[in-house]
């Protein structure tokens, strides 16, 4: 998210929504459904995973796949799919995903066994928001006199990391609060999060936080 001045935020989604749409396709049309086992999406800070259960099928390769040999374990769901217009074409989404990918320079992972089938898509904002946030959060800062006292709004503060947001609404709640009483309040959302982290984030944040009464010790 870019906030500029202009009336409306700019949005950076960061996984390109193209690409996973055909790999949540992927995984109706492909599936084996015999398995006792559920699609599963999941959302780490630098990457996405889809899995399938089952993988190839009748001895089909990646590359196979990639070269646009077809072999359908679905047949008839994935001609249903077809005629509702949500697949565009035969044997296709694999190589839809990598032609995406390479124009937006993110290199998307394919692994494959028996059982399983798993397209890992890199989250396009992860070195912004967790490898170099300080610099991501001061070139797109909007300059402002609100603390953290006063209401916050993601609109007018640049944070795209959530905990950061959670930490100053903590902060913004309990008015005196001290650092070590924070971790704590994350911990089941967070369960890695801990005083050194909750540091960390607090000299990144400086800029939207009142410090009162011991420097750096309470809110």
């Amino acid at each position: 998210m870019i906030i500029d001045g202009k009336p409306t935020r700019t949005e950076i989604p960061s996984y390109d929504m193209s690409s996973a749409r055909e790999a949540i396709l992927n995984c109706y049309c492909h599936r084996d459904f015999f398995r006792k086992s559920n699609i599963k999406i999941e959302f780490f800070d630098d990457r996405c995973e889809i899995i399938s259960p089952g993988g190839f099928f009748d001895g089909l390769t990646l590359e196979d796949a990639l070269n646009g040999l077809q072999s359908f374990r679905n047949e008839n769901l994935v001609k249903l799919l077809y005629k509702l217009e949500y697949v565009e074409n035969y044997a296709s989404g694999l190589t839809r995903i990598f032609q995406n990918s390479k124009e937006l320079d993110i290199v998307p992972e394919i692994y494959t066994s028996l059982n399983m089938f798993k397209v890992t898509l890199p989250n396009k904002n992860y070195e912004a928001l967790y490898l170099n946030p300080e610099k991501h959060i001061e070139d797109n800062k909007v300059k402002s006199n609100g603390r953290v006292n006063s209401d916050i709004n993601e609109e007018d503060f640049q944070l795209e990391n959530q905990k950061d947001i959670e930490i100053l609404e903590i902060i913004r709640d309990n008015p005196g609060i001290r650092l070590k009483e924070i971790a704590p309040k994350l911990k089941s959302k967070y369960p890695s999060i801990n005083s050194n982290i909750i540091y960390k984030r607090i000299k990144i944040l400086d800029s939207y936080i009142e410090f009162r009464g011991i420097p750096k010790k309470g809110g």
